[in-house]
């Protein structure tokens, strides 16, 4: 059993082969706090512009409100970042998961956002976050998502 300790114990090279053969679980419900895990091993992810966008993610505290379908910062109440998710291949590797797609956001940078995660019980994600981009420029870092204990049953249901 996948753990969120084992999440950030792993190498890029675990995260890699668990994110690629892990079978796709049903997807999230309620929130979820996040932690950036590590970079993907591009020269492009660990260039200078994306070690200064990546900043807020490796130090800020963020989840996602998979009821709400939005990104927080700091407190579930900061949300950003509306999103849909639909199932399918990923655009990165070669894997079946749920890809964020921001285009029902309001955010003027949503052309550029794309985030995908992969569900791997009810209360464990590990996603793949980056930008609008192909393979090798647009995946940049691995994250862990876990379910918040304190979500109500309500929240947690399917909206």
């Amino acid at each position: 059993m996948t753990t969120i300790q084992s999440l950030r114990d792993s190498s890029v090279e675990e995260l890699e082969r668990l994110y690629r053969d892990a079978p796709l679980a049903p997807a999230p419900l309620g929130r979820f706090r996040g932690e950036a895990l590590a970079r993907v091993s591009t020269r492009f992810a660990r260039s200078a512009p994306i070690t200064a966008m990546l900043v807020p993610w490796e130090r800020v505290s963020f989840g996602i409100d998979f009821a709400a379908r939005t990104w927080f910062f700091f407190h579930p109440r900061l949300r950003t970042g509306r999103f849909r998710l639909e199932a399918g291949r990923s655009r990165w590797r070669d894997t079946d998961t749920l890809r964020m797609l921001y285009d029902v956001s309001r955010l003027p940078i949503r052309g550029l956002l794309y985030d995908e995660v992969k569900p791997l019980d009810e209360t464990l994600c590990l996603g793949l976050g980056g930008i609008n981009f192909g393979r090798g420029r647009g995946d940049l870092f691995f994250f862990a998502l876990e379910a918040v204990a304190d979500a109500s049953p309500a929240r947690r249901e399917r909206h």
